[in-house]
C-alpha cells in the first residue's frame, strides 16, 4: 500500500485528484504532479483504478529516483494473477534491483517469471557478425526494450507525450526535487491486491485526442496530446533476434542501374510537368476567349520552357529551406539537439558522426516533428544541407538499435545519391497538395463562420448576402482543390518507380552500416503498426503521411491494413501474398514502396547471410521456383518465387492497360502505312505518319475496349446467398494467389474513419475500422469524381465517425481494399456506389472521343 505520507509537496497536492490527470502528467513527464494525483487515487479508488495508479506510480518513482517506493509497489503487483501486470512488475523490479543490488533482500519472496518469459530474457544473440558502434548498445538496448515492453503492456502511453526539445534537451535526465521516503506495506492494501487476483482489468489509457476534429493539421503541433501508444505493440511479442558482431559484409550493389533509373524519372517528371503547364496555359486562354468581353492573356501564348527551367532550378536550390518552412508552419518542425538524440540512441549518434567524418561533411542537420506516429524521412540537395527528420513517436516507440537502423537508412540515400531527385520531386508535389488541403480547410472554416459565428451587429442584408458569396467561393474551392489533388497524383506517378527501387538499396546499406537486419525488421514493423494505430486514433489519415509518403520508410497505404492486423498470432501468413503471388510485381505499380512482405523477406536473407536467427519466419516455398532478386548475389540467399503464372488471368486483370498498348501498336501501324504510301507516291495519305491525333485516339479506344472486356468480371452481381458476411480479415489476406479480379462479394460492419468536410468530397480518405483491423474503401458516384462535387448530395464523408455496414467487392492487391456497392448507417441512411456505371460511362466516352480524334484529326 502507498504510505499516507505523500511524496508530493503541499503545493502539488491536487484539490480534485484524477487518474486521467495523473496519467496525463506522467505522459508529459511532470512527475511530481503525476505522483500527487496517483498516490491519492491508489488509496481511495476501486481496485481497477488502484492498479492503474500503482503501475503509473512505479514509473514515476523510477524517474524521480525513489527506488524504495517503486520496488515495494513492484513486489505488491507481482502477487496479482493477471499475467500482464505480473510481467510489468517483474521487468521493472528486475531493473530496479539491478540498479541497486542492496535492495535485493526479499528476492526469495518474488514469484519466478513464466518459463516463456524467462527463456526469452535469457536468450543470447548469435555472435557472428558486425562490431556495434557502441560497445554498451546491447546493454542499453535491453534496458530500453524492457521498459518499452512494460509500458506497452500497461497501455498507459506515458513515454510518448511530446516535450518541446528546445526547452528540455536532456529529456531522459529529468530529476525530481522531491525527497525519497521509504514506502511501507500495509495489510489493508495487500488485502485489496489479493481480492483482485481473479480479475483481469483492461488497462486502457484515459488520455486521447478524440475531441480533435479540426482538419487543419497546423493546429495540432507542439501542444498536441494524442492517444495511447499503439495497442498492437502490446500484443506482439518480439523475438528480439540478434545482430552481427563482425566479419563479412554484404556486397555493395551496383549503383549504375539506380542512376539510370533516376535519369529516366527526371526526364519523365520534367516532360510531364511541362506538358501540364502548357496545357493549363492554353486551356486558360481558350476559356477566356470563350467568355464575352474578356481578352486572353498574351504571355500565356509564349513558350514557357525557359522560364520553367529557371523556376525548377530555383526550387532545387531552395528545396531544403522551402520544405523546412512548410513543415514548421504546418506541422511544428523543431531542431533535434545531438544531446537529445544521445539519450535515445547513442549508436545512432555515433553512426551519424562517423558517417559525416567519412563523407567529409560538417554534420547532418537533425530535426524532429512533435507527433506520436513513428515516421522518418530526409531531404536536401547537397550533403551539407541534408536534413533527417524523425517524429517524437519514433524516438519513443523504437529501441536504441532500431532507431540507429532508421538513421542508417536515411544517410544511405546520401551514399546512393538518390536524395537530390527525390527531394525535388517531393517539393513539386507539395505545391498542388498544399493548395488542395489549405483551400478545402478555408472553405469549411468560412462556412462554419457564416453558420455559427457571425456577430449580431452586422446588418441583415449583409447576413443574407454572405451565404451567396460563400456558396460561390465553395464552388470555386471545390473545383480548384479537385484539380490540385488530381495534379498531385499525376505528378506523383513517375516518381513511384524510383521510390520503390531506392528502398532496396537503402535497406541493404543500412544493414551494412549497422549489421542489424533484425533491428531494421522490427523498426519497419513498428512504424507500420504505429501508422495504422495513428489512423485509428486520429480517425483519419494525417495530411503529412499522405503528402510525404514517397520519402518515408513505409507507405501509409500499405501500412493501414497490415499494421492493424500484424499484432495477431500467426501474422506472418499475411505476407504470403507479398512473397509468393506470381502477379505481385505487376500489381504494385501504383505503390510508393515495395511489397512489405517481400522486403522483410530480403532482410531475413541478410540475417541468414550472417547466420543469425531471423525476426520473422518467412520460409521459402518448395517446388518449381525461380530466383529474381538482383540485389542478393550469393546463391544461398536468393529469394524464391513461384513460376505458375496464369497469363490469361493476368491479361484480363490488366485489360485496360494492355488495350492501351494494343492501341499504341495500331497507331504505329497507321503511321507506318503513311510512310509506305508516301514513299510510293500516294501523297494524299502521307499525313498518316506522325499525326498525334491518331496516336491519342487509338490509345483512348484501346483503353475503353479493355475496360469493357473486364467490367463483368470485375463487378459481378452481388447475390445474398453468396455474400460473405463479416469474414476474418486475416483469412482474406493470406491467399497467395488472389487477384483484384477475384471479386468476392463481402459485407463488413465497423466504424467509418476519414477526413470530414470538403477535403474528403472525392472519397479519397475512407477507412473501415472493424474488430479485426482496418481496410480501405473505394467509392464512386454515378458520374465519378465530378459527380462528387455536385452540391447537396449524400457523400460517404457525411458518415465519418458512425457505425456502418459496407457491402461491396473485396480486392486483394498490393494494397487490399473494398469497392463499395452500398453503405448503410445504423439509423437507416444509405448511399449506393456505382463503380460499374461509372466504368461504363468512362469506356464509352473514351471510345467516342478517340473515334472523333481519328476522324477529324483534332482533340
Amino acid at each position: 500500500m502507498i504510505d499516507k505520507t505523500s511524496s508530493a509537496t503541499d503545493k502539488n497536492v491536487p484539490e480534485k485528484p484524477s487518474l486521467k490527470t495523473g496519467l496525463l502528467a506522467l505522459k508529459q513527464k511532470n512527475y511530481p504532479q503525476a505522483i500527487a494525483h496517483l498516490e491519492i487515487i491508489a488509496q481511495q479508488e476501486s481496485l481497477k483504478q488502484k492498479l492503474k495508479a500503482q503501475m503509473g506510480l512505479i514509473i514515476a518513482y523510477e524517474k524521480t529516483k525513489q527506488a524504495d517506493r517503486a520496488i515495494s509497489l513492484c513486489r505488491d503487483l507481482t502477487k496479482i494473477s493477471d499475467s500482464e501486470i505480473q510481467s510489468f512488475a517483474h521487468r521493472h523490479l528486475k531493473e530496479l534491483l539491478k540498479q541497486d543490488p542492496s535492495k535485493n533482500l526479499k528476492k526469495s519472496t518474488i514469484p519466478p517469471p513464466k518459463a516463456s518469459e524467462k527463456s526469452l530474457q535469457n536468450q543470447q544473440p548469435i555472435e557472428t557478425g558486425f562490431v556495434p558502434f557502441n560497445s554498451n548498445s546491447d546493454k542499453s538496448k535491453s534496458v530500453k526494450n524492457s521498459n518499452y515492453i512494460s509500458k506497452q503492456n500497461i497501455d498507459l502511453s506515458v513515454e510518448i507525450g511530446f516535450q518541446p526539445i528546445a526547452e528540455n534537451p536532456n529529456i531522459s535526465e529529468i530529476k525530481s526535487s522531491q525527497t525519497s521516503n521509504s514506502l511501507n506495506n500495509s495489510q489493508s492494501n495487500k488485502n485489496d491486491i489479493e481480492a483482485g487476483k481473479n480479475q483481469s482489468p483492461a488497462l486502457l489509457s484515459t488520455v486521447n485526442n478524440s475531441d480533435s476534429i479540426n482538419t487543419n493539421e497546423s493546429h495540432q503541433i507542439s501542444t498536441e496530446i494524442t492517444s495511447d501508444e499503439p495497442e498492437n505493440l502490446a500484443k506482439l511479442k518480439w523475438r528480439e533476434a540478434g545482430r552481427a558482431k563482425g566479419g563479412r559484409r554484404l556486397k555493395s550493389p551496383n549503383l549504375t542501374i539506380l542512376w539510370l533509373e533516376q535519369i529516366v524519372v527526371a526526364i519523365a517528371i520534367f516532360w510531364l510537368s511541362l506538358t501540364i503547364l502548357k496545357f493549363t496555359l492554353d486551356a486558360t486562354n481558350d476559356f477566356l476567349v470563350w467568355l464575352p468581353h474578356i481578352r486572353p492573356i498574351q504571355i500565356f501564348y509564349r513558350d514557357p520552357t525557359r522560364n520553367f527551367i529557371i523556376f525548377l532550378l530555383g526550387l532545387f536550390i531552395l528545396s531544403p529551406w522551402l520544405i523546412d518552412g512548410l513543415l514548421i508552419l504546418t506541422y511544428g518542425l523543431q531542431t533535434l539537439p545531438t544531446t537529445t538524440l544521445i539519450n535515445y540512441s547513442k549508436e545512432a549518434n555515433k553512426l551519424l558522426r562517423n558517417f559525416s567524418k567519412k563523407q567529409k561533411i560538417r554534420g547532418i542537420i537533425l530535426k524532429v516533428l512533435p507527433i506520436n506516429v513513428p515516421i522518418a524521412f530526409s531531404y536536401g540537395w547537397l550533403p551539407r544541407f541534408y536534413r533527417i527528420v524523425v517524429s517524437q513517436g519514433l524516438l519513443d516507440n523504437l529501441a536504441e538499435d532500431e532507431i540507429a537502423t532508421i538513421y542508417a537508412r536515411e544517410i544511405s540515400h546520401i551514399q546512393n545519391g538518390d536524395f537530390r531527385l527525390m527531394s525535388m520531386a517531393n517539393l513539386m508535389i507539395q505545391i498542388p497538395y498544399t493548395i488542395y488541403w489549405q483551400l478545402t480547410f478555408l472553405a469549411d472554416w468560412i462556412l462554419d463562420l457564416i453558420n455559427h459565428q457571425l456577430p449580431d451587429f452586422l446588418p441583415e442584408f449583409i447576413k443574407s448576402f454572405l451565404p451567396i458569396l460563400v456558396s460561390v467561393f465553395r464552388v470555386f474551392a471545390a473545383i480548384i482543390s479537385t484539380f490540385s489533388y488530381g495534379l498531385y497524383w499525376l505528378l506523383k506517378l513517375p516518381i513511384l518507380w524510383l521510390s520503390r527501387q531506392r528502398v532496396y538499396y537503402s535497406d541493404r546499406l543500412a544493414c551494412n552500416l549497422t549489421g542489424n537486419p533484425n533491428g531494421l525488421t522490427r523498426a519497419i514493423l513498428k512504424i507500420t503498426i504505429g501508422m495504422a494505430d495513428d489512423v485509428k486514433n486520429q480517425g483519419k489519415i494525417r495530411n503529412l503521411l499522405e503528402s510525404f509518403e514517397i520519402l518515408m520508410p513505409v507507405g501509409i497505404n500499405q501500412a493501414i491494413t497490415t499494421g492493424s492486423i500484424v499484432s495477431y498470432s500467426g501474422f506472418e501468413s499475411i505476407f504470403n501474398w507479398d512473397i509468393f503471388n506470381p502477379y505481385r510485381r505487376w500489381l504494385q505499380i501504383n505503390n510508393s514502396h515495395p511489397l512489405l512482405g517481400y522486403r522483410l523477406k530480403i532482410l531475413g536473407s541478410y540475417a541468414n547471410f550472417w547466420k543469425l536467427e531471423t525476426e520473422l519466419n518467412l520460409g521459402n516455398i518448395n517446388g518449381d521456383v525461380t530466383t529474381k532478386d538482383r540485389l542478393i548475389t550469393t546463391q544461398e540467399n536468393k529469394i524464391s518465387t513461384p513460376q505458375n503464372l496464369n497469363w490469361q488471368k493476368l491479361l484480363l486483370q490488366g485489360a485496360p492497360f494492355y488495350g492501351t498498348l494494343i492501341g499504341l501498336g495500331f497507331a504505329i501501324f497507321l503511321w507506318l502505312i503513311g510512310v509506305i504510301l508516301s514513299t510510293i507516291g500516294l501523297w494524299r495519305l502521307d499525313w498518316l505518319f506522325g499525326d498525334i491525333s491518331i496516336l491519342v485516339g487509338c490509345l483512348a479506344i484501346g483503353f475503353s475496349i479493355g475496360i469493357l472486356i473486364r467490367i463483368n468480371y470485375f463487378f459481378p452481381d452481388i447475390k445474398r446467398t453468396e455474400l460473405w458476411q463479416n469474414p476474418d480479415l486475416l483469412e482474406l489476406l493470406t491467399d497467395p494467389e488472389a487477384l483484384p479480379l477475384d471479386s468476392q462479394g463481402i459485407q463488413l460492419k465497423g466504424q467509418l474513419l476519414g477526413k470530414r468536410g470538403m477535403i474528403n468530397w472525392l472519397g479519397q480518405d475512407l477507412v473501415l475500422k472493424t474488430t479485426k483491423g482496418l481496410v480501405r474503401l473505394h467509392y464512386s458516384n454515378n458520374f465519378g469524381p465530378i459527380g462528387n462535387l455536385w452540391p447537396n448530395i449524400d457523400r460517404p464523408s457525411d458518415f465519418v465517425g458512425k457505425s456502418i455496414t459496407v457491402t461491396g467487392w473485396w480486392r486483394r492487391g498490393a494494397t487490399p481494399w473494398i469497392d463499395i456497392n452500398a453503405l448503410k448507417s445504423e439509423n437507416g441512411q444509405s448511399i449506393n456506389s456505382n463503380h460499374p456505371i461509372w466504368s461504363t460511362i468512362v469506356a464509352f466516352t473514351l471510345a467516342i472521343w478517340g473515334a472523333y480524334m481519328v476522324y477529324t484529326g483534332r482533340f
